[in-house]
């Protein structure tokens, strides 16, 4: 059976779990599928060091996180991203209104109102959720305790404020929550701004567009009696002018609304029913020209913007029992979703013109169906064996409305697409079998195999003509979608290890992955000037096509405890992606052999810590679209806290302690044109650098 179990955290304020086990406002990674850990720590709420909560996974094993903006930080786990993980919040699988991939699920909840990020290690069950080809990771939102006994009364909370040095930077939260045995309600609000982030923060140099403005909200109500429970959930999220540097626009805002239905029924002796119901709609606005200096190709500007809306909603019905030695789970899950997309420009087609208006439908009416029934049996099988198998059958169904365009260079591109079927439809079965053996009290090993699939996004499908909707590639490349697209087939294989003493632990995992019918961009006959290009421009604009893929590698955590005040943890991660037909070549967007190493040392309420971030070069890179090679890094952080009394606390670090100049692989490449620069050393086409030395302070007071 799978274990749950909070991986070590490098935080803002390294807060011991061991001291706050029963304090819900603690931030807590739970990694599903690895082994014991003694005297494990926590993410303590008030962190100025994570501002969505993408940035906890840079300390989940295998995962990391694509970054194009401050608050775009897209998941990757071993190589994967995009929509090829599953993301919930709250159960609630969560649409993107911005085709870029601006507003990425994690993005909608700020770390300060998250109580638990779930992370699957490895194959991801079937029962995790609908397209797990990349793994399944799970946000649930603070929402308090019921009281555990007649007539009494509990209350909970937070607040929490903290600063930040490299981008003057700063955020307030609050949390509360009052309960009785059968009634409860929570409420919970954030605020987060800041400037442009310094990347030399002895030179003040800047790296612009960064700033960021968000607002949080969070409430709900639960009820529960004799087995039954019943909750309403909202959420929202505001995010106003916030920067996106990878990415042709900059978001000038998000709104957000989301709603959940949750009820559960103990049915007793081992059945039990659960049920989760959302709806969202979201708003996007886009432009080139509030945050950043728009370009001018014809010596007058080419004013931009990108109106963008998703309405959906979904489901999750599951019933669990009791069956031979182990519990059997079925379920039907399922969500629709309609996206529209619409693009304005303002610009001069030739010098000495009068500037145009310009319209075009970037994506109109599409739709995306997703039905699924699944069967899921855990059980032990043999002494010390036990097994994980499960079956999901899902069928997809997407389609479009015909586009439109005043653009004259674009409208053979709408004739074609206008005059071709839109509607797709894609089934297929997903297969897991894990083993599991204990060999000692101290010593584990798990075995998996799966067969995964995945069904081509609206983007891969559905762009019309040469753009940058890619969902978030920002490789500052042209793409056409591809009708005739098929869906991704994974054959995955794990072979893992836990080791665990009362001392000690070792966790490591290696991972192949052949995938058939990858997704990924190829170049086509059609030429256009683009920002990346391995030559000179024009060059081929890349046309999504179906590929094979192999992607391996391993990922490992360790620690030991040397005393009751000090410990040391660790991690290690390598991908490898490599394309197997056709040309030979490197898959993209993958990061490079990386490791975490922490020295914590905690005692009567003061806690500090020192870590270490490696990431080696990068030579392995994607030639297909001219991906750049990055050089190796460092970085030190220095942290501390001291909690003055019960659940008030006091914090304060270092992050990049040298001030190194450093390119993450990852984050992507700069789009503002030099106006925008200003001087900062920050030209288009270069990775865009990370933040430089940053100090911090942070207060929270817990009850």
């Amino acid at each position: 059976m799978k274990t749950k179990l909070n991986i070590v955290v490098v935080t803002a304020l390294a807060l011991p779990i061991t001291g706050y086990a029963e304090t819900e406002q603690l931030t807590t990674i739970v990694v599903e599928g690895s082994g014991s850990r003694p005297g494990t720590f926590a993410l303590a709420t008030d962190s100025s060091g994570f501002k969505d909560t993408a940035a906890l996974l840079e300390r989940v094993p295998g995962a990391n996180v694509n970054r194009n903006g401050p608050l775009t930080g897209i998941p990757q786990y071993r190589g994967m991203f995009g929509n090829r993980v599953n993301v919930e919040i709250d159960g609630a699988n969560i649409k993107e209104a911005g085709p870029n991939s601006m507003d990425t699920a994690l993005s909608h909840i700020p770390a300060v109102l998250t109580e638990s990020l779930t992370v699957y290690r490895g194959i991801a069950p079937v029962s995790s959720g609908i397209d797990t080809i990349g793994g399944t990771m799970k946000v649930k939102t603070k929402k308090g305790h019921f009281a555990e006994a007649e007539d009494d009364i509990v209350s909970e909370g937070a607040v929490s404020s903290g600063f930040s040095s490299v981008d003057k930077g700063y955020f307030v939260s609050g949390f509360t929550s009052l309960a009785n045995e059968n009634h409860k309600l929570h409420v919970g609000v954030s605020k987060e701004e800041g400037n442009d982030y310094r990347y030399k923060e002895r030179e003040g140099k800047k790296v612009i567009p960064t700033e960021y403005d968000r607002r949080g909200l969070i409430a709900g109500y639960s009820y529960q009696r004799n087995g039954h429970e019943l909750s309403f959930n909202y959420t929202d999220n505001d995010t106003r002018n916030t920067g996106s540097p990878a990415l042709p626009m900059d978001i000038v805002y998000i709104k957000s609304h989301i709603y959940n239905l949750d009820y559960n029924w103990d049915l007793g002796q081992g059945y039990e029913l659960k049920t989760k119901f959302f709806y969202q709609n979201s708003d996007h606005l886009m432009d080139n020209n509030t945050l950043r200096v728009p370009s001018k190709p014809n010596g007058s500007d080419r004013l931009m913007d990108n109106t963008t809306n998703v309405q959906g909603g979904g489901w999750d019905i599951a019933l669990s029992m009791p069956l031979l030695s182990g519990d059997f789970t079925t379920g039907f899950t399922g969500d629709t979703s309609r996206h529209k997309s619409n693009i304005h420009m303002n610009a001069a087609m030739a010098p000495g013109a009068m500037p145009m208006d310009m319209y075009t439908q970037n994506f109109n009416d599409v739709e995306r169906s997703r039905y699924s029934f699944f069967g899921e049996w855990k059980g032990e099988v043999a002494n010390k064996l036990n097994a994980e198998l499960g079956a999901r059958l899902t069928y997809t169904n997407s389609d479009a409305g015909d586009v439109s365009t005043t653009m004259m260079p674009l409208k053979p591109f709408a004739n074609d697409f206008n005059s071709k079927g839109h509607n797709k439809d894609f089934v297929d079965v997903d297969l897991t079998a894990i083993l599991r053996y204990v060999m000692r009290d101290d010593l584990d090993f798990e075995l998996g195999f799966a067969r995964k699939n995945r069904a081509p996004s609206y983007q891969e499908l559905y762009l019309w003509s040469p753009a940058e909707a890619t969902s978030g590639l920002a490789d500052g490349r042209s793409y056409l979608g591809n009708l005739e697209l098929d869906m991704e087939h994974a054959y995955q294989f794990e072979f893992g290890m836990d080791w665990h003493t009362d001392e000690a632990y070792l966790a490591p995992r290696a991972f192949v992955h052949y995938v058939n019918d990858y997704i990924q961009g190829t170049p086509s006959s059609v030429m256009r000037t683009q920002t990346s290009c391995p030559t000179s421009n024009p060059c081929p604009v890349l046309q999504f096509e179906n590929i094979e893929a192999l992607l391996y590698g391993i990922d490992l955590e360790l620690g030991y405890i040397f005393t009751d005040w000090v410990r040391f943890d660790a991690g290690l991660n390598y991908v490898g992606g490599n394309r197997l037909d056709g040309p030979e070549g490197n898959l993209y967007r993958i990061a490079p052999l990386n490791g975490r190493m922490q020295l914590t040392f905690n005692y009567s309420g003061f806690t500090t810590s020192i870590e270490g971030i490696l990431y080696a070069e990068q030579k392995n890179v994607a030639s297909y679209n001219n991906e750049q090679s990055t050089p190796g890094y460092e970085i030190m952080n220095l942290r501390a806290s001291y909690e003055a009394f019960d659940g008030f606390t006091f914090g304060t670090g270092i992050e990049n302690v040298l001030d190194s100049t450093n390119l993450n692989h990852l984050g992507g490449y700069y789009r503002p044109n030099a106006a925008t620069d200003a001087g900062n050393g920050v030209t288009t086409g270069d990775r865009i650098p990370m933040q430089g030395r940053n100090y911090y302070a942070t207060v929270s007071y817990q009850w």
